[in-house]
């Protein structure tokens, strides 16, 4: 295998497990939320133990994005971290005006996904456009 092909297998691999573990974290959310929304449990010990589950995968999906960083390149990195970078931004100034939206009425049932679903799509977005401008 040549050292390109390495490279590139590599990338994969890391892509698949971020995929991975980041369905892992997101799955356990989703099983912990509807547990406690649908009374699966009544006491709280089992509600503590699956958010410290969740909050442990998280940390992985994050160790395991680092990771997956460092092993792109360095135009691959400088997309995701400009794509992060505005995400990040985007999520700043959008909580402060949707936490000023909720202050003033405007906003009458905040919900934290908001936020979340407005980085997430930022950031897909700005990876897309970048990556399809630099094809």
């Amino acid at each position: 295998m040549t050292e390109s092909n390495e490279f590139e297998a590599r990338t994969v691999r890391g892509a698949i497990r971020f995929v991975l573990w980041s369905l892992a974290w997101t799955g356990s959310m989703v099983l912990v939320d509807k547990a406690v929304l649908y009374g699966w449990y009544t006491e709280s010990f089992y509600s503590v133990i699956g958010i410290v589950v969740n909050a442990l995968l998280g940390l992985v999906v994050v160790r395991t994005f680092l990771r997956h960083l460092g092993d792109m390149d360095e135009m691959q990195r400088k997309i995701q971290l400009d794509a992060l970078a505005l995400s990040m931004g985007v999520g700043f100034v959008g909580s402060f005006t949707y936490s000023l939206l909720t202050t003033t009425g405007f906003v009458t049932d905040p919900e934290i996904s908001d936020i979340i679903l407005l980085m997430a799509v930022t950031y897909m977005a700005s990876l897309s456009f970048t990556y399809l401008r630099n094809r």
